[in-house]
């Protein structure tokens, strides 16, 4: 972030500086590379390197329990139910109900990292950083390592109800309490910071 970015973030709460993360994105192969460019267009290749940096931040919360949210995220309500949805698991996280992957495994879910409660020291976070951090090529996004983790180990998990992840791409919901600037959505985000912002020609990640 900017100094001035920083800044606004430390007047208004805890502000936590990563370490430098030296894992660096795995080569492709060709069929990953082609598939994943044909999904997503050509932003993909900017985005993969800071999405795959997320499970270095959630290992890095110095709270017992945290509830991350992504930027591209807006809060509509009040979300104290997110911190009593854990009870006895390590992770509260949403299906990904728009973005259901054609590769899952059987009886694979994809799961939306967008939105998720979870457990200081909770293994599946550190499974997922593994993962993250040696496969990164094997998976489109963090997300799709989140899931696959979930699949693999089967962490007591609790699953959250839509409102708490609601796609801004799916029919309109008053009952949204947060609402996920997902796809092309993420530009009203930019245009509302910066109005006289046009588009770009490469259209933004789905995730």
């Amino acid at each position: 972030m900017t100094e001035t970015a920083t800044s606004w973030c430390k007047e208004r709460g805890q502000y936590i500086e990563l370490p430098s993360h030296s894992d660096s994105l795995r080569p492709l192969s060709p069929e990953n590379k082609e598939l994943w460019g044909e999904l997503l267009g050509e932003g993909i290749w900017s985005f993969r390197e800071p999405w795959f940096k997320k499970p270095l931040a959630y290992l890095h919360t110095p709270f017992p329990l945290t509830c991350w949210i992504d930027l591209d995220c807006e809060i509509r309500g009040d979300l104290k139910p997110l911190f009593q949805s854990l009870s006895d698991a390590e992770i509260a996280i949403a299906r990904d109900i728009v973005h259901e992957r054609a590769w899952n495994l059987p009886d694979e879910v994809t799961y939306n990292s967008g939105v998720v409660v979870f457990r200081q020291n909770a293994k599946i976070i550190q499974h997922w950083a593994e993962m993250a951090a040696k496969l990164n090529n094997k998976f489109m996004s963090d997300q799709d390592a989140l899931s696959r983790a979930i699949y693999l180990h089967q962490p007591n998990l609790i699953e959250l109800p839509q409102i708490y992840n609601w796609h801004k791409i799916q029919d309109r919901n008053p009952e949204a309490l947060i609402l996920h600037y997902v796809a092309s959505w993420k530009l009203e985000i930019l245009k509302s910071l910066n109005p006289s912002l046009k588009p770009s020609p490469v259209s933004p990640p789905i995730s």
